[in-house]
């Protein structure tokens, strides 16, 4: 049977399937993986397709002067007309010829996203075409502002593989009748979790922010972004001196992390964490959040975890609903001194995640398919 694995993201795309497409190699079976990384302006991981010997087809880079970036602004919103427009067009000349030949072979299709472009006129192409495909949740999913009616999960998947019972009770709601939902946990967490036990204890007391490009998300401009961060810091810096903690900074790979340390340093001590991102968790000893998977990592690693209200949004996602997790208001007070205690609520990460053999359940899930 021929599985292509479709991937836009270098590194957690490939975290999130590898093992599933080794079980398959060594189940007799061919996985073949087709790249658009360097759609997403990044780099298709050659080497280590070539060393796990399985075939990859990879488009050919846009452009070499081009690197990831975030909050632009000269296209518009992510429903601009003009974006549209600009999409439609780079989907019919450059992407679909390329997806075309490439899935010509498969007899199904795993897939990372079904509602971002170009996740989107992929699984349309999919399903004129008459060729059945999965989704791997690749995150944690919330409504979006940016979404346009269309929710992630909900294109016609033949299956949605997602990481545990809380995704799937989510899941259920959006997903369309024919989709079977279904519960197999995450490869990359099982690999991240097995990993982050075997870190020791940071010497140091650290307390990092994992920013991610929520203003990408719809949620607010890039400006009103860093404003939210600088809200924080500023508000912050009274306990982090008097406490002697340091401040980190991990922000995500679309994102600059200048502006953060520009804006932070200006308050406090600040460093930049480690750009791996299981090497930033071990770094620090609680970790605060906007609106990402960052959340459940830390959790699932043990650290304390703090989360920013957006304005207008408020807390993003159900993080909240675990006692354990700070709400951090977008004015006000909050008690930093609850994020650097002995215990984590570990019921609430156990509901989110299955662990443990993730990748033989999407294997035989993808066989069924």
């Amino acid at each position: 049977m021929n599985i292509a694995i479709v991937i836009t993201n270098p590194n957690h795309h490939l975290e999130m399937t590898i093992d599933a497409a080794k079980k398959l190699k060594e189940m007799g079976h061919d996985p073949f993986y087709v790249s658009l990384c360097e759609f997403r302006r990044m780099t298709t991981p050659v080497e280590k397709l070539e060393s796990y010997n399985i075939p990859f087809f990879k488009q050919k880079p846009i452009s070499e002067d081009l690197k990831p970036s975030s909050g632009a602004s000269t296209l518009g919103s992510n429903q601009s007309f003009l974006r549209k427009i600009l999409r439609e067009i780079f989907w019919r000349i450059k992407l679909k010829p390329f997806i075309t030949s490439s899935l010509k072979a498969a007899d199904v299709v795993l897939l990372m996203n079904d509602t971002a472009f170009p996740g989107d006129r992929i699984s349309s192409h999919l399903i004129s075409r008459k060729i059945p495909f999965c989704l791997m949740q690749e995150g944690i999913r919330f409504p979006l502002p940016g979404e346009g009616g269309s929710s992630y999960g909900s294109a016609g998947a033949s299956k949605l593989f997602v990481w545990g019972q809380r995704s799937a009770q989510y899941f259920r709601q959006v997903a369309k009748s024919q989709t079977e939902v279904v519960i197999t946990g995450s490869p990359r967490f099982d690999t991240f979790l097995k990993e982050m036990r075997l870190l020791e204890d940071p010497n140091e007391r650290i307390l990092g922010v994992f920013t991610n490009p929520i203003d990408d998300q719809g949620f607010c401009n890039k400006q009103q972004k860093l404003d939210l961060f600088e809200s924080f810091v500023r508000r912050s810096e009274s306990y982090l001196r008097s406490k002697e903690v340091i401040l980190g900074v991990k922000c995500h790979p679309r994102e600059d992390i200048n502006e953060y340390l520009d804006i932070a340093n200006k308050y406090v001590e600040t460093v930049s964490l480690d750009r791996d991102i299981k090497r930033a968790i071990g770094q620090v000893q609680a970790g605060v959040i906007m609106a990402s998977t960052v959340g459940l990592e830390l959790l699932g690693s043990n650290k304390s975890l703090g989360q920013l209200e957006i304005p207008g949004y408020g807390w993003v996602f159900d993080y909240t609903e675990s006692e354990s997790v700070l709400k951090i208001p977008v004015d006000g007070d909050f008690n930093l001194d609850l994020l650097f205690v002995e215990k984590v609520e570990s019921d609430y990460f156990r509901q989110h995640i299955l662990f443990n053999h993730s990748a033989d359940r999407i294997a035989n899930q993808l066989l069924l398919c």
